[in-house]
């Protein structure tokens, strides 16, 4: 700390820098204004300590000679007891303190330097931190409000004069009602005085979309926050407000979007719904001519053919049936929406028992084994959900290894508004890479001589799960068997049970 000390008496003077030196201040001794005056012009100091009664300057004219040259930086007066109406003064017109030659210890002069420093240098900071504050306010792009408790305007950046069309000398002291409707101000002012009563901390915020007025009369929503700051016993309020005119004119764009987009898909998705159906009817009726005279072939030349001639025939009907059950299989697919389960609640312990029941043969010709969780309602159409589980079992018992029985373990656990349930087998496996073909419609990992079936199956499973808004995985290896995962969206509390 650099103290610059202006005293005409020679003994004081050098008691006093001895002192103040021995305290770890950088002391600068001057015994005249002269001299003060130009060591002023070239060097700063923290602080001065001024005797007002120098040889060449008497009273407050030495005080403002050297205030002239320090600026905002403190000074300490010394005078004598007979001269404090001079000190007074002096501190009327910006002095740091005084003190009384003879009375005050060095100590104690030492710790009135010390103090007016420090409580410079603290509102020095304050200035400056209030100054970077009030340039990001005017550069802010949110218009910037300060109210009292009566909701009148305190203060108004740059950005609020745009959006509102006010210029802050017409602004200050006026009420709410300025930048939102009048008939609204009360209304919303007790909407915000409720909400500040819910909070207990010094400093409460709240957040509204209102519609704001302009200067000219035109009205457009804006997006208010407000900050209530308590003070002690007092508070007062701050609002950020943004004109969101061009945000809802895109958000209100991008919802008429979707939703002729979500038109266009559900029209799109009827009309492949009937297309399926045409096309299945179309597709069966000539398959069911082929197969009802291969049929007849069959019984008429049976025992009359040769042996290749009888398995052409086999052929054909074996094809013809294949693609009956694909053609079915398409159709079941095409057909699955989530429509009909708004207001299910199907018990998928009731689903598993009964798909258990229809592949029981299956579960007894290759001696499988089940462990299966409690497990819970999901808002799921029930066949739908029959199709889902009796689908992933079969795989499981179908895809088993040679050498060990069938072991499938089923679960489930609640992950948010869905229920996440696994599926889980020791049989043949596949490799890794084949983990998102395999829900692909006519996939097929293994021929069809090896393994029957369509190559539908998982597809349905995925489309169950998805138009549910679920969500369907699989991690398996060759050899180390499969596990299912797939989520489905719990019952609320609201919804009607069902199953």
């Amino acid at each position: 700390m650099r103290v610059l000390i202006i005293e005409d008496s020679p003994t004081f003077l050098d008691l006093l820098c001895a002192s103040m030196s021995e305290r770890g201040l950088e002391v600068e001794p001057i015994s005249n204004l002269a001299m003060a005056t130009e060591i002023l012009q070239v060097k700063e100091f923290d602080a001065i300590l001024l005797d007002m009664h120098l040889s060449d300057s008497q009273g407050l004219a030495t005080y403002f000679s050297v205030r002239a040259h320090v600026g905002d930086r403190p000074i300490i007066i010394m005078t004598s007891i007979s001269e404090q109406d001079q000190a007074l003064a002096a501190l009327d017109n910006g002095a740091q303190g005084y003190l009384i030659k003879g009375v005050a210890s060095y100590e104690a002069i030492y710790k009135r330097l010390q103090s007016a420093c420090e409580k410079h240098a603290l509102g020095k900071a304050l200035r400056r931190s209030e100054k970077r504050l009030r340039i990001i306010l005017e550069n802010s792009y949110d218009a910037f409000i300060s109210l009292d408790t009566k909701w009148r305007i305190t203060d108004w950046n740059n950005q609020a004069e745009l959006t509102f069309g006010w210029k802050k000398k017409d602004v200050l002291g006026k009420g709410l009602s300025t930048m939102v409707r009048k008939h609204f101000r009360r209304h919303f002012s007790m909407i915000i005085e409720r909400q500040f009563e819910e909070q207990i901390k010094n400093l409460e915020r709240a957040t509204h979309e209102l519609i704001g007025v302009h200067k000219d009369g035109h009205q457009f929503p804006i997006e208010i926050g407000i900050f209530k700051i308590r003070e002690d016993d007092n508070y007062m309020y701050c609002a950020f407000a943004r004109d969101i005119t061009e945000r809802k004119r895109i958000s209100e764009t991008l919802e008429r979007l979707v939703s002729d987009r979500t038109d266009q898909l559900e029209q799109s998705n009827e009309e492949l719904r009937q297309f399926a159906k045409i096309a299945s009817h179309d597709l069966q009726e000539p398959l069911r001519a082929v197969q009802g005279f291969a049929n007849l072939l069959n019984e008429n030349a049976r025992n009359k053919l040769d042996k290749d001639s009888q398995e052409f025939i086999d052929f054909i009907l074996d094809g013809t049936q294949r693609m009956q059950t694909l053609i079915q299989a398409v159709l079941t697919h095409s057909n699955i929406t989530s429509e009909e389960s708004n207001n299910q609640a199907t018990n998928c312990n009731l689903v598993v028992q009964d798909v258990l029941a229809n592949v029981r043969m299956s579960i007894q010709e290759s001696g499988a084994s089940l462990e299966i969780d409690e497990l819970p309602e999901v808002a799921v159409e029930y066949s739908q959900a029959v199709q889902l589980f009796q689908n992933l079992i079969s795989n499981a018992l179908k895809y088993r290894s040679d050498e060990r029985n069938p072991h499938i373990v089923i679960t489930s656990d609640r992950s948010g508004d869905m229920w996440l349930f696994s599926v889980r087998d020791n049989g043949i496996g596949f490799d890794s890479k084949y983990a998102d073909r395999i829900f692909d419609m006519f996939a097929r990992l293994h021929g069809k001589t090896q393994y029957s079936g369509t190559g539908m199956g998982l597809a349905i499973c995925k489309r169950i799960v998805t138009s549910h808004g679920g969500t369907i995985s699989v991690e398996s290896a060759p050899g180390e068997g499969s596990i299912f995962l797939f989520t489905l969206p719990a019952v609320k509390d609201n919804e009607i049970f069902g199953h």
